[in-house]
């Protein structure tokens, strides 16, 4: 059910409830809130989302769901945003549907085709509802990968989101969105596998025989404070030494972008809000029109929310992750990039995703950050990539 809020709402809302008149659309969106039917509130011209205090208390539960910002004279335009949100929110259905079935029904293996060879490396291999996965085992540590298909996107943010966002963000900081324009179209030509988590302490700890992390207490919290020369010159040549197998990485800034978007335009793979359910960041700053949440002030294991589309967890919040290359310019055109990367000629490398400490402008799916390679802090950390054998 799409729920249209107008910027008078919650006035006119009100002021049926004073004069005891019957409200339709009241009685209906209760209705699907207290059968569990989905409903996206859908935010005209820069109404907020409510509070829980201003909603009568058949209505508070709206307060738990992700609000759709849309400008009515560009409605036309926005509705595959609409779709988008639609689409997302039906997903969990079909997945727990998917689940179900999976109890009777075995999932099927990876092909041993030539485009997709059973690699050394891989101790399982099969297809679920989020397509391929492989895992390999180290030390009693399992780690799962997702195949990401070939494949285009949208990257850079629009003048609409760099206005929405930037009343968030300090003004010494206001020049970060010049490194997302122009927008632009983005092509991978190649699949690649990425691990559906960030490094956990356990793994790190497999293959180095110590942990740097500043959050401790479980092993299946990511691994944090660790530079991106620490990871590039110790981890993955052990790794690699380990698995007798080459090819183990980090991803690139545009092969981060694309698995963190999961095919989606928006603000975030949930659409263009967030909240501390789905991500975990400081709660006190959501996203413009957000509803604030909690700050936990610190990492919680890797699989402890939900996955993305494409079945790979927390690639916002929790710890920024490093990327592979430098960051790439976007300033000198809009136009279409093939396979970009950023190189290792610059001083910096890129980190994405936000991390515990960031409020919701920083977690964004476009938000590009960067540090010298040497840089170790407790929000840092990485995610395994590993190149098409083809």
């Amino acid at each position: 059910m799409l729920a249209l809020l107008g910027p008078r709402w919650i006035e006119e809302l009100n002021d049926r409830v004073k004069h005891d008149e019957p409200d339709y659309a009241r009685l209906e969106v209760a209705r699907a809130l207290t059968k569990g039917i989905p409903v996206v509130p859908v935010l005209l011209d820069g109404t907020p989302m409510p509070k829980r205090r201003d909603l009568p208390a058949d209505l508070q539960a709206l307060t738990m769901r992700n609000g759709l910002p849309i400008v009515h004279d560009t409605f036309e335009a926005q509705m595959s945003r609409v779709v988008q949100e639609v689409r997302r929110i039906l997903v969990p259905a079909a997945a727990v549907g998917a689940v179900d079935q999976a109890h009777t029904t075995p999932v099927q293996p990876v092909p041993t085709s030539p485009a997709f060879p059973r690699e050394p490396w891989m101790s399982d291999g099969v297809v679920d509802q989020y397509g391929r996965r492989a895992e390999f085992k180290l030390r009693n540590v399992v780690q799962r990968m997702r195949w990401i298909e070939p494949g285009e996107f949208w990257t850079g943010s629009t003048e609409a989101e760099r206005k929405r966002f930037a009343a968030q963000t300090p003004k010494e900081q206001q020049d970060m969105f010049d490194m997302e324009r122009p927008s632009h179209r983005v092509t991978l030509t190649r699949g690649y596998w990425l691990a559906d988590t960030a490094c956990t302490q356990a793994l790190w700890q497999a293959v180095t025989g110590d942990n740097p992390s500043h959050f401790t207490g479980d092993p299946a919290l990511p691994v944090d404070t660790v530079s991106w020369d620490e990871v590039c010159s110790q981890f993955l040549p052990e790794l690699s030494r380990l698995l007798t197998a080459e090819g183990w990485g980090l991803p690139t800034e545009a092969q981060w972008e694309y698995a963190c978007r999961a095919g989606t335009d928006t603000a975030y793979s949930w659409g263009d809000m967030v909240n501390v359910d789905q991500v975990n960041f400081d709660g006190n700053h959501p996203p413009p029109g957000g509803v604030k949440g909690a700050y936990r002030k610190k990492t919680v294991p890797v699989k402890a929310l939900p996955r993305n589309a494409w079945g790979l967890h927390q690639m916002h919040g929790n710890l920024g992750e490093w990327c592979r290359d430098a960051p790439r310019p976007y300033t000198y055109a809009a136009e279409p990039a093939r396979d970009p990367d950023g190189g290792s000629e610059a001083d910096t490398r890129v980190l994405r995703g936000g991390s515990w400490f960031s409020g919701a402008e920083s977690l964004r799916a476009v938000r590009r950050g960067r540090s010298h390679p040497g840089y170790r802090e407790y929000f840092i950390g990485f995610r395994l990539c590993r190149s098409s054998p083809l």
